[in-house]
């Protein structure tokens, strides 16, 4: 028998269950790491959310608000994996394990992983570029709030979903197996379509194959994918590499010509949102500490330049090493993600192994921002 003939033939449904028994045992294990891990995101994003709520600043710095868009697309993707597959569409629960739903919570499940994918990267490249604009540019917080601020917020939420809408409206959320615990493959061609022609659905199911064919949804997919896996990536890098060159050079210049050689453009009215304070989540003893500064200069009549320039040197460094944090954790939860995703295009097998590690961390990025805040 013909390999070409092998693959247009209808394949039984009894042979259907016996030849996806070791996908379906893999996609299980999985689907139980992935949802454990993504409950535990959900909690902790959760928790940063209240404790943003419950700080002295609350929302009124530019910082807070965006650690608060982050963490809601955050629990937007934890979400659509916290359930163990239960939304998956039955019709593939022959390879994919407890999968009980239909069309529609497939379309939510994806819908709500494309957004909350696109939202949390896009933020985390939202918060690089807030943080460059105070350490390298010396942006005031009123500047940012006025200038910046619209853009670090519209630029994830209109772009993630505009996205989620796309694949929406071009049937783009279908489950085959491929990709294992969610709804986002862009045309739907599960095993049992084989030999069935497209928008027919085979006796004993209820989508039709070849859902998505009709429409751009592998274009809208791939271009998401390419923000998630590069433009995001890239941007927090490059970002992240401009503030330690200004920091290091900063500091290296101190350290040969004494504090007086530092750059003196820095504003003053920055309403306290810069400070070290703010920048370690402004809770009370940061709070008071800040209290007693403030004493302390209002005693002595003003500080000098050199003290000026010391305080902004070492509040720089503070915003940089918490960038460096959010931007460790990012690339800490997708880089196997991104891994994967490069082998799979260059025609590799995934390593069992790696495939385990990005179910567990990839979902994991709520967990780690509650731990660097």
């Amino acid at each position: 028998m013909s390999l070409t003939r092998m693959l247009t033939e209808i394949i039984p449904i009894e042979n259907l269950y016996a030849a996806s028994a070791a996908s379906r045992d893999f996609i299980k294990t999985m689907s139980i790491i992935f949802s454990s891990s993504a409950i535990i995101s959900t909690i902790s994003s959760s928790t940063l959310i209240w404790m943003i709520l419950r700080s002295p600043q609350r929302l009124t710095t530019t910082r807070h608000r965006i650690l608060f868009g982050m963490a809601v697309g955050d629990i937007i993707f934890s979400l659509s994996f916290a359930v163990y597959n239960a939304m998956m569409p039955s019709d593939v629960n022959y390879l994919v394990w407890n999968a009980q739903g239909n069309q529609t919570t497939c379309n939510v499940t994806g819908f709500t992983s494309i957004v909350g994918a696109l939202m949390s990267s896009l933020y985390n490249c939202s918060l690089n570029i807030y943080s460059l604009a105070i350490v390298k540019y010396y942006k005031t917080d009123s500047y940012i709030q006025k200038k910046m601020e619209p853009f670090l917020h519209g630029v994830p939420i209109v772009i993630s979903l505009a996205f989620g809408f796309a694949q929406l409206a071009t049937q783009g959320y279908n489950s085959d197996g491929s990709l294992g615990t969610t709804c986002i493959t862009p045309i739907y061609h599960p095993p049992h379509c084989i030999g069935i022609e497209d928008g027919q659905v085979r006796e004993g199911f209820e989508i039709p194959c070849g859902r998505g064919s009709d429409g751009p949804s592998e274009i809208i997919f791939f271009v998401a994918f390419t923000f998630v896996v590069f433009v995001s990536p890239t941007t927090t890098g490059v970002t992240l590499g401009q503030m330690y060159r200004h920091v290091s050079r900063q500091e290296r210049r101190m350290g040969r010509y004494g504090e007086g050689s530092l750059d003196h453009s820095v504003p003053r009215e920055n309403n306290n949102t810069t400070t070290t304070a703010s920048v370690d989540g402004g809770n009370g003893v940061n709070s008071m500490m800040r209290s007693i500064v403030t004493f302390v200069k209002s005693a002595v009549g003003g500080l000098s330049s050199h003290s000026n320039s010391n305080q902004n040197s070492s509040t720089s460094r503070v915003v940089m090493v918490k960038a460096r944090a959010y931007t460790a954790a990012f690339f800490m939860t997708y880089s196997w993600y991104i891994v994967i995703s490069v082998l799979n295009g260059a025609g590799r097998e995934t390593p069992l192994v790696m495939g385990y590690l990005a179910a567990f961390f990839t979902p994991l990025q709520g967990f780690c921002n509650l731990v660097i805040f």
